[in-house]
């Protein structure tokens, strides 16, 4: 007994070290953020995933000296260095470094000049608590390297410094705008601080004159910048405030005495949500000065209070006037990176037909943002086409695609602050550019979570329907089992458990659902309003009532965003392994590229069938590829096709004669001339003298 108990135990072992690799494969991401160009009103954004910001305080300067403007943006705590890699009529800026220096703060405002006169730009940043930190460039003009130095300058809170020749004579003057404290000094901290250089152009020394240049007051937040708008030889002065709004005050004085007056609260009529940054530069290269203007999701910053009507944007208005007679034309909301403004939730779909993958984001505004791949499945390449593609009914909209009714087209499920989940039908054609949408129900099966429903579908069981599984504020994860019939116009959804798998995520769950160990069945994957990736593993059969998940951490990445994380999973370059995408609170997009090395396929089973049979296909749904397995007793002249709903044929897997044994084949979603077929339902028909067997499977691109 002892002999066959520890024979019995070798072979467990045995088993579990022969499986193990594959079953518990470490997966692996690379996070990227400029592999995938991103165009949004003819500017092309060359680096889109580096996530969203609180808020962004821009400024450009040629910082690597190769004769074009770069962009250094202040966000949150970091200073983002965008690399312009353009040419000089077409500006296009690649993320280069995610934080220039360290140990600031929040709240960061950069300004570059070459104060020390050396031919190398040095960096002056405000800080939330006021400072302004001065770093000497230590490096050479085309490799900085920045070395603290002082933060002497201390104007209370939230300071923005910005340098300019005010007194025309060869040094760089020092100007600081302010913060107050909301609710308790509301009306302060819209003034100038002005620090006249007493020194050189090589050794400054900056002494405050005065609190309250030219008595200006904007109310809160004064972010200044100096720009020469009407080319008459001195500076005018553009100031940004907490409300959004930019303030023109134009210089009426001598180049070397300057004298301002206020002619516009609302310049160009270029306001933004809040905590408005202006900053100027000539980025096509016409001779005038464009206008770039950062700005806040945040309307009070302090006490935290979010407006949900804006973001860490930098938005562009193109000068299309000239250096003399300024006239500015909204461009983009943003020329560095995707920030939607808060609450991004991503979904992909080939939604027009046409072989590769459309990107929609839901925000909190009650938009969805359509960008289309006009790339193509390998290389895409998004193009914003409409920030509203169908009208939605409550904040917090998170939008999913499923061919609920089988017409081959794509349906849109959208979850909403409130709890419900609304239904939209696709009336389009499946090839339109653009899909149309129409309202089918507004509260789908009177299904409430309670608040922030946040739906995604798969047929977990395995039986030819989609089943709903949704995200909620308290962390569960609610799941529906679909009871209705394939292809019903109008599905129907019965709860099956409030706590799918007793799985809570603390608050604000956000669920995707992904076969990313290829063991036909469903993986989990849970956001949070912490920020991180949860992977839950399916340990359960593929067609198993009430799947089974494991949570399964020291196999999948630390993934962490600013919070409320957003995962959805997609093939975005074609290459049979499936990719990552995150939406963020912040609104911004991240992208992680799946790298994991090909798994090695389990060996041939070396026993011969009893009986014909055609197994289910695998992944189902699926996109870009399936495989379908079947087994002979015997040798057998075999005909494996695809068939369309109505009986014709789409597709001739394999004619031939085969000896018994057991078989796969792969279908990549072609017809028997290459060509992609479209998103929809299709059966498979295995076809031997003795022998005949048909099934379903889906395809969704």
């Amino acid at each position: 007994m002892f002999r066959i108990l520890q024979m019995l135990l070798m072979t467990i072992i045995f088993l579990a070290m022969t499986f193990m690799p594959v079953f518990a494969q470490k997966i692996q991401l690379q996070r990227e953020t400029d592999t995938i160009p991103v165009t949004i009103n003819e500017v092309k954004i060359q680096s889109p995933f580096v996530g969203g910001a609180n808020f962004s305080t821009p400024t450009f300067a040629d910082i690597d000296k190769d004769g074009d403007l770069d962009l250094i943006v202040g966000r949150d705590n970091k200073i983002h260095f965008y690399e312009n890699i353009g040419i000089a009529k077409n500006a296009t800026f690649k993320f280069v470094a995610e934080n220039l220096i360290s140990g600031v703060g929040s709240f960061m405002a950069p300004a570059l000049v070459d104060i020390d006169g050396d031919n190398d730009l040095d960096l002056f940043v405000g800080a939330f608590d006021g400072h302004v930190n001065f770093y000497r460039n230590d490096g050479t003009p085309t490799n900085h390297r920045f070395t603290f130095v002082t933060d002497s300058i201390d104007i209370g809170l939230r300071s923005v410094p910005t340098l300019v020749d005010i007194d025309n004579d060869n040094d760089f003057d020092l100007f600081v705008g302010e913060g107050g404290v909301p609710y308790i000094a509301p009306d302060d901290g819209g003034n100038i601080n002005f620090y006249r250089n007493k020194g050189s152009a090589t050794a400054p020394d900056f002494v405050r004159e005065t609190e309250t240049y030219f008595s200006i007051d904007v109310g809160n937040d004064s972010a200044p910048t100096f720009v020469d708008i009407d080319d008459d030889g001195d500076p005018d002065l553009f100031i940004g405030e907490r409300g959004g709004y930019t303030y023109f005050y134009r210089n009426i004085g001598a180049p070397d005495s300057a004298a301002f007056t206020r002619e516009a609260i609302n310049f160009a009529s270029t306001k933004v949500s809040a905590m408005s940054h202006p900053t100027f530069a000539d980025i096509d290269s016409d001779g005038d000065f464009d206008l770039f203007v950062g700005e806040s999701v945040f309307d009070v910053i302090f006490s935290q209070l979010a407006r949900f009507d804006g973001g860490g944007n930098i938005n562009f208005y193109r000068n299309t006037g000239d250096s003399v007679a300024y006239t500015f034309s909204f461009v983009a909301e943003n020329i560095a990176y995707i920030d939607i403004g808060v609450d991004s939730h991503p979904a992909f779909v080939d939604i027009d037909n046409d072989g590769d993958q459309d990107l929609f984001v839901g925000e909190n505004l009650q938009n969805i943002n359509f960008y289309r791949n006009d790339g193509s499945s390998e290389n895409p390449a998004f193009v914003l086409i409409k920030t509203n593609v169908v009208d939605v009914f409550g904040r917090a909209c998170t939008p999913t695609f499923v061919d609920i009714d089988c017409d081959q087209k794509f349906d849109l499920f959208v979850g909403e602050l409130d709890g419900n989940i609304n239904f939209y039908r696709n009336t389009g054609n499946a090839n339109d550019p653009i899909p149309t949408f129409t309202l089918v129900i507004q509260n789908l099966d009177s299904i409430d979570v309670g608040d922030r429903s946040v739906p995604k579908f798969a047929d977990i069981d395995n039986d030819g329907d989609f089943d709903l599984f949704v995200g909620e504020m308290d962390g569960n994860i609610n799941f529906y089992r679909n009871t209705g019939k394939p292809c019903d116009s109008i599905p129907t959804f019965t709860l099956v458990t409030e706590m799918l798998a007793s799985i809570s995520v603390a608050e604000k769950s956000a669920p995707t659902l992904a076969d990313i160990d290829n063991d036909k069945d469903f993986d989990l994957f849970i956001g949070a309003a912490s920020g991180g990736v949860t992977f839950y593993r399916n340990t359960g059969a593929a067609t198993d009532a009430i799947p089974q998940y494991t949570p399964d951490i020291a196999n999948f990445p630390s993934i962490g965003v600013t919070s409320i994380s957003a995962p959805t999973f997609v093939d975005i370059d074609d290459d049979k392994d499936l990719d990552l995408f995150v939406g963020e609170y912040f609104g911004g997009l991240h992208f992680y590229r799946n790298v994991t090395p090909v798994s090695v396929s389990s060996p041939q089973i070396d026993r011969l069938p009893k009986e014909s049979d055609l197994n289910q296909n695998y992944p189902n749904p699926f996109n870009p590829e399936t495989t379908i397995q079947y087994q002979l007793p015997k040798i057998s002249h075999v005909k494996l096709a695809i068939y369309n709903l109505v009986g014709q044929r789409v597709a001739t897997l394999l004619e031939k004669q085969q000896p018994a044994g057991f078989y796969q084949i792969k279908w990549n979603g072609k017809d028997d001339i290459g060509k992609n077929v479209a998103s929809g339902v299709y059966l498979y028909r295995l076809e031997t003298k003795e022998f005949i067997k048909i099934r379903k499977l889906t395809l969704l691109r």
